[in-house]
């Protein structure tokens, strides 16, 4: 396949700079941004296509959701949902040089909606993250504000946890499962397995079908006639803006002063959970291309939003113990266990039009991540002896709990566990 991917990769998962430090430079780097030459295909969809680089097997998995997800109408809602983001996204992508089918992962999660949420109300955002995974990520969390949805941050903290992934694995296929499943889960399936195809591996069936999904989508983007699809016309050019507000301005001051809808607001900067929020001169507020011009308060910013957030601008996944081996990819199937990243997947049903919602499956388990105080004053506990490639995640999955209830009840101050060590596991 004829390939021409650009690469703007200023770091790799070897060089990770705390996200907390990287706005004092925002609009250097952003001016420095708006020189590189990007991807000048009139056709966003094309562009697309041209960066694909994974292996389009046509398993039976793939062509069973080939069939799935060609329904015409379904399809539409997809890209109309992702059609606020895709070029973001996809230019993310590029700039890190990595492959565009991961463009896909969103719909597969949310159907690119910012807004979704599990079903048990664990993950949220068009990427899906948890809340611990979400803190890793440094994505602030609280009353009034979720980055989760933060549709530039998420879209960051998603691309270096992929990019982290490969490097881990040496394989985009593996890489794609462990989003869905954690790399611990992934790094025991491949120390049972004498494979390291990921057909060839025992995996739970909601990760079993992840990566098929992403292909079958592939596939319907790169011969859509062939499945009865009609795409949208996409052109290769961002949707939205970064404005950047002079001194603290309420979100509702913002639409006004931009005849923003509400809608439109909400689909844009999600993340701010009410209008009143007051957003300040560190943080940002993304606005239609179209509306981009100079309002008091409000300095729009040179280059638009696919490229308006640095490369240095990234977050710190990894704490000291990982970066040892994080940054080096296996050389054989025996993959070292590291503490797992909590990302789950979301029902891809939640959010759309109920007449299509059997097109696909319900993937997240219904479990509680917190607990009350009064349950915590009766609260029974079972010992646990660590085994050889456990990890916080596998333990948590296997018992029903959250990783952070395990730290806190064990007084852990990482994720590192020794064999054969005694935990306290919440019953």
């Amino acid at each position: 396949m004829h390939r021409k991917v650009l690469i703007f990769s200023f770091l790799s998962c070897n060089l990770l700079i705390n996200y907390s430090n990287a706005d004092t430079d925002l609009g250097q780097s952003m001016q420095q941004l708006a020189q590189m030459q990007l991807r000048q295909e009139n056709d966003l969809w094309q562009r697309i296509r041209d960066n694909f680089a994974l292996n389009h097997q046509e398993t039976s998995e793939v062509k069973y959701w080939e069939k799935r997800y060609a329904n015409p109408k379904y399809f539409n809602i997809i890209m109309q949902n992702a059609s606020y983001y895709l070029y973001f996204v996809v230019t993310e992508l590029e700039r890190r040089g990595l492959p565009s089918e991961l463009a896909f992962i969103p719909i597969v999660e949310s159907t690119y909606n910012p807004n979704a949420v599990s079903p048990a109300a664990i993950s949220t955002g068009m990427w899906q993250f948890v809340a611990s995974s979400g803190k890793r990520f440094g994505l602030i969390q609280d009353a009034t504000i979720d980055e989760r949805k933060d549709i530039v941050k998420s879209t960051k903290a998603a691309v270096t946890y992929l990019q982290y992934l490969d490097d881990l694995f040496g394989s985009w296929d593996l890489a794609i499962a462990a989003y869905n499943w954690g790399e611990g889960n992934i790094s025991n399936a491949l120390n049972q397995a004498n494979s390291r195809n990921f057909y060839d591996l025992k995996l739970r069936s909601v990760t079993r079908q992840y990566l098929p999904k992403v292909i079958a989508l592939a596939n319907i983007v790169q011969n859509p006639q062939k499945f009865g699809i009609k795409l949208i016309n996409l052109p290769n050019q961002p949707y939205f803006s970064v404005i950047t507000p002079t001194k603290t301005t309420k979100v509702s001051d913002f639409i006004s002063q931009y005849q923003l809808s509400e809608d439109l607001n909400k689909r844009l900067n999600p993340q701010y959970n009410s209008l009143s929020y007051s957003v300040n001169t560190n943080q940002r507020l993304l606005l239609p291309m179209q509306l981009n011009k100079p309002v008091a308060n409000l300095t729009p910013n040179l280059v638009s939003a696919n490229s308006s957030i640095p490369e240095s601008v990234v977050i710190n996944i990894l704490t000291n113990q990982e970066k040892i081996t994080a940054v080096n990819k296996p050389t054989s199937s025996a993959v070292k266990t590291l503490p797992n990243k909590q990302v789950t997947t979301v029902d891809p049903t939640s959010n759309i039009n109920p007449a299509i919602k059997d097109l696909l499956i319900n993937t997240i388990p219904t479990t509680s991540l917190t607990t009350t105080n009064s349950e915590a004053e009766t609260t029974h506990y079972q010992n646990y002896t660590v085994s050889a490639g456990d990890t916080l995640y596998s333990i948590a999955k296997k018992f029903t709990v959250s990783v952070d209830l395990i730290k806190q009840d064990n007084k852990l101050g990482d994720n590192n566990l020794q064999t054969n060590q005694i935990l306290k596991i919440r019953q």
